[in-house]
């Protein structure tokens, strides 16, 4: 069983299996089921193994008791949800009501609504057709309609994917049409923070009057987290006396991590008694909204006309300099949260880029002293 408690949601019971599996049911009392609902409805809804180690089985198993849950009080409401008329609209509308959208993070629910409307204008286009008669060729030209903005159309599928899953659960369809297709992620260029990239921009920061940003910066370079996560971070919730401690939602533990010294006392230098969080704006008095986050840190680049990186860009730095260090996939992904398969693919496309692992493959060839050195940053 996982290591932390944690709640498979309303009306969710377990058999268990003498393997050390379980099956998993939705099962509402008789008394309060309406006439027409099953007595069991096996969890997760598809690929079901019964291993509740699996971080993943968890919560797919926790977002489709919620979905169940959400139809059976609009069952119960008199809401009738299957009297609704059953097209985009009303599934989006449906969607971002249901426990397992409202469990996203502010930031994530914005941007899934944001590409759902996108949808959903895509729908008006077409008439408002029911979801189910949403086919393989007609989605297909919804995202060649984004064919010039990959990304877009990347997420456009995501999403899409993510609301026909809904009108599955719903029962409005049998099948997932947009799971048919295949996309890759965009290549993105990403440049890799340096230790000296870290103190030029911490320094500047100070200098700016922006001690929080610099504390922030140096922190992300040792724990590498979401800096959507790190912005809010507080002290005696994650953070007490050089330690952090956060769950991580990825990978299903809670983690423990010390930072350096420097670290420690660049956070202590910016307490604040009458603020719990640890990195505020100095203009705000406040946490770094995102976009606000993003505008001081360009601000300070053009001023100082430092090197061209992103505050995001830190993260994927923390986990080549992990490597650099000489730890493995499992135990960089442990600290920053990565699933091992992304943690592979920062390290597949950036080590090979690195001047300092390919100096380092020298060394241990014996071709070059271990006084040899260089200055570059970037590729050569």
């Amino acid at each position: 069983m996982p290591s932390v408690p944690f709640d498979l949601g309303k009306y969710v019971t377990l058999r268990h299996r003498k393997d050390g599996t379980a099956r998993v049911f939705f099962q509402v009392p008789e008394r309060l089921r309406p006439s027409d609902w099953p007595s069991l409805i096996p969890l997760p809804h598809q690929e079901r193994r019964g291993d509740l180690t699996d971080a993943s089985e968890v919560q797919r198993i926790q977002q489709d008791a919620a979905a169940l849950y959400d139809r059976l009080q609009a069952a119960r409401m008199g809401r009738a949800v299957v009297a609704d008329r059953r097209d985009v609209k009303a599934l989006n509308r449906l969607w971002q009501q249901s426990g397992e959208f409202k469990a996203k993070r502010p930031t994530t629910q914005k941007g899934y609504a944001y590409h759902a409307g996108l949808v959903e204008d895509w729908a008006t286009l077409l008439g408002n057709p029911l979801v189910e008669a949403l086919s393989y060729e007609r989605i297909g030209k919804l995202f060649a309609a984004y064919d010039d903005r990959p990304t877009t159309r990347r997420h456009v599928k995501i999403v899409l994917q993510m609301l026909l899953t809904h009108a599955q659960r719903l029962g409005w369809i049998t099948a997932n049409p947009a799971k048919l297709f295949k996309m890759k992620a965009p290549e993105t260029t990403v440049e890799i923070w340096e230790q000296a990239d870290v103190d030029f921009y911490a320094g500047a920061a100070r200098e700016a009057g922006q001690p929080g940003l610099a504390a922030l910066i140096e922190t992300e370079w040792e724990i590498g987290q979401r800096l959507t996560d790190t912005r809010l971070f507080m002290h005696n919730r994650e953070y007490k006396a050089g330690v952090f401690r956060f769950w991580q939602s990825k990978t299903g533990a809670w983690v423990t991590a010390p930072v350096s010294e420097k670290a420690a006392a660049a956070i202590e230098a910016v307490r604040d008694p009458d603020s719990p969080y640890l990195f505020r704006d100095a203009t705000t008095g406040k946490p770094f909204a995102s976009e606000r986050l993003g505008h001081v840190f360009l601000a300070l680049k053009e001023k100082t006309g430092g090197r061209d990186l992103t505050l995001r860009a830190l993260r994927h730095s923390c986990v080549v300099q992990l490597a650099r260090s000489g730890n493995d996939i499992p135990a960089i992904a442990s600290l920053t949260g990565h699933k091992p398969q992304s943690a592979a693919s920062i390290l597949a496309t950036y080590l090979p880029r690195d001047n300092e692992m390919a100096w380092e493959a020298q060394r241990k060839r014996g071709l070059i002293g271990t006084e040899s050195g260089h200055k570059s940053n970037g590729p050569v």
